[in-house]
């Protein structure tokens, strides 16, 4: 849309909507098909790929969003990779920090609910469902198909196992 910047270096594949007064920082990749909503900040070095981003969203420097996920299953030769077709859905004014990976889906989508907050090397796996209005600390790790319900607040360095759901308004201390 009008008014959307694209700063230098940054690259913008095929079918990509950017609204208007989103600022995509230098040397950002965009990847085909994906949708960002208006008065977003995209970050230097930051790379997005199979993801529909809400307005207001900011995304700080070099975070990954939609990258495949750790998905492998033991084969006759060893593992084998189990494909990635899911996207990641990032509702409206929600904050992802520097450096923090979120996964696309394997089958179903990756979703980060309104309006929250998660700190700079943060680790979101596949298939995670974070509700609306958390706030996650720098160095947590979300493991594949978790549910988060929503006002959840996480200390720094919180590890969660896999396929798990956590209610609404819980708080987790740090390095638990």
């Amino acid at each position: 849309e009008e008014g959307a910047e694209i700063e230098a270096g940054a690259v913008i594949g095929d079918h990509v909507a950017i609204g208007r007064n989103t600022v995509v920082g230098a040397n950002a990749v965009i990847s085909d098909h994906c949708q960002i909503g208006r008065d977003c900040r995209i970050g230097s070095g930051a790379g997005i790929q199979y993801a529909l981003i809400g307005n207001q969203v900011i995304i700080l420097n070099g975070a990954q969003i939609g990258q495949d996920g750790f998905g492998y299953v033991p084969g006759a030769s060893g593992l084998e990779k189990v494909p990635q077709l899911g996207r990641v859905i990032i509702q409206d004014r929600v904050e992802i920090g520097a450096n923090t990976t979120v996964d696309r889906g394997t089958l179903g989508d990756t979703v980060i609910g309104e309006g929250t907050k998660i700190d700079n090397l943060v680790q979101i796996a596949h298939n995670v469902r974070i509700g609306r209005h958390c706030a996650i600390a720098g160095h947590s790790g979300i493991s594949g198909s978790v549910t988060i319900g929503d006002g959840c607040m996480f200390g720094g360095r919180v590890g969660v196992a896999d396929h798990i759901t956590i209610g609404n308004r819980v708080q987790i201390g740090a390095a638990s």
